[in-house]
């Protein structure tokens, strides 16, 4: 997929999509021009820069800049702070930091999509109607599987089976280098948990401070590791090249990577097709868009922002791969012949957990990998103290 479109054949793309018809409603007409700054990370699909571009083919007077931050899940808060923007595309971990700082705004959904409820609940100002940003793109951890043979039997597998039945055939982030990548492995590490106990970290996002429970949910894993029956990496991309270069059966990544993965794999002469299945819980992950409390185009910026989560526009992502937000790209009938695994990202998004929706869910991220990376890598065991560190940074 490609966003080097001429202004043409962009517009010609979506007249013929019908996007650009469903889209005329969000056409603003202003007296003078104004340009808004979306402050966002990467987009390796090109899929959220091409709603951008076509907002700013119908609104000629209010365009878009995106500004990139290059900036990890971790250091994401610090870059943004830095950054002189109208519109801000948050980790659904910053959130609560941003609202609790003063440095967002409300925003009021128009009740055009439905969202799926713990996607509504992550970004929503409690007991108020409104949102303090509006999902943009939901995501969760997945199942990935190498099929070989699409005629023999295909029952899956769950998470801890591929820990303890399928030695050398599966890989995840599960090791860390840097901040960079110390969010990932701290998401790993929980689902890792939850599939041995799902009462390590409940479906409000509070987590376990036993360490009894925590010693034996991350247990089996430890044991994994140290006999090397699972592979472990350090961030998405590594795990990617590392399932594809081993020929390994078993991966546990994003939605977002799978057309990318499937596509390769399939030139492959072994590799019939790649699937997607839920892990037993994963966690829930995604971006949502909130305006800046200190932006002089607000009005402007929340049409926008209501036109970049508009179901039109879920519809559109979700061909790039991206998890929807609502329930109307998972019951459309073109999107589940075209991505026969929606559903299974829908039902994944639908049991997933969250992280703990604090406002210093960085500091206690940051402890939670230390003390997990040293138990897993070091033998280190886990005591009082790992108990205690995240008890003080979510006080």
């Amino acid at each position: 997929m490609t966003e080097l479109y001429s202004r043409r054949s962009f517009l010609a793309g979506v007249l013929t999509a019908g996007t650009l018809s469903a889209a005329a409603g969000y056409v603003l007409t202003r007296r003078e021009s104004v340009q808004l700054t979306l402050a966002t990370g990467a987009d390796p699909t090109g899929g959220r820069r091409l709603l951008v571009t076509m907002w700013n083919e119908l609104n000629p007077g209010a365009r878009i800049e995106v500004k990139e931050v290059n900036s990890s899940t971790r250091d994401q808060y610090e870059q943004f702070l830095g950054t002189r923007a109208d519109i801000f595309n948050l980790d659904v971990i910053h959130i609560p930091r941003f609202a609790d700082e003063g440095r967002i705004v409300p925003i009021t959904p128009r009740g055009e999509i439905t969202l799926l409820p713990l996607v509504r609940r992550l970004s929503e100002r409690p007991g108020s109607g409104d949102f303090w940003a509006l999902p943009f793109n939901a995501d969760v951890g997945m199942l990935y599987r190498r099929i070989t043979d699409k005629a023999a039997g295909d029952p899956g597998q769950r998470l801890q089976d591929v820990l303890a039945r399928s030695p050398a055939q599966f890989v995840g982030q599960l090791d860390t280098v840097s901040p960079q990548t110390d969010e990932a492995f701290v998401v790993n590490v929980l689902e890792q948990a939850l599939a041995q106990d799902e009462a390590i970290l409940t479906e409000d996002g509070t987590i376990s401070f036993s360490l009894g429970q925590w010693r034996e949910a991350l247990g089996p894993l430890a044991a994994a590791l140290k006999a090397k029956r699972i592979g472990s990496e350090a961030g998405e991309d590594d795990t990617t090249r590392t399932f594809q270069r081993s020929n390994l059966r078993y991966m546990r990544n994003w939605p977002v990577s799978y057309q990318a993965v499937d596509r390769a794999e399939r030139n492959k002469r072994d590799t019939a097709e790649i699937r997607l299945s839920g892990l037993p819980i994963g966690i829930i992950g995604g971006q949502s868009l909130a305006i800046s409390s200190a932006s002089a185009n607000k009005d402007a910026a929340e049409q926008a922002i209501h036109f970049l989560t508009n179901v039109s526009s879920q519809l559109h992502l979700a061909k790039y791969g991206f998890a929807p937000t609502g329930l109307d790209a998972y019951i459309d009938a073109g999107l589940r012949e075209s991505l026969p695994h929606l559903n299974d990202i829908r039902y994944a998004v639908e049991s997933a957990r969250p992280r703990p929706a604090h406002k210093r869910y960085a500091e206690f991220a940051q402890l939670f990998a230390e003390h997990t990376h040293r138990y897993l890598y070091d033998g280190e065991q886990l005591t009082q103290r790992f108990i205690s560190d995240m008890q003080g940074a979510l006080r």
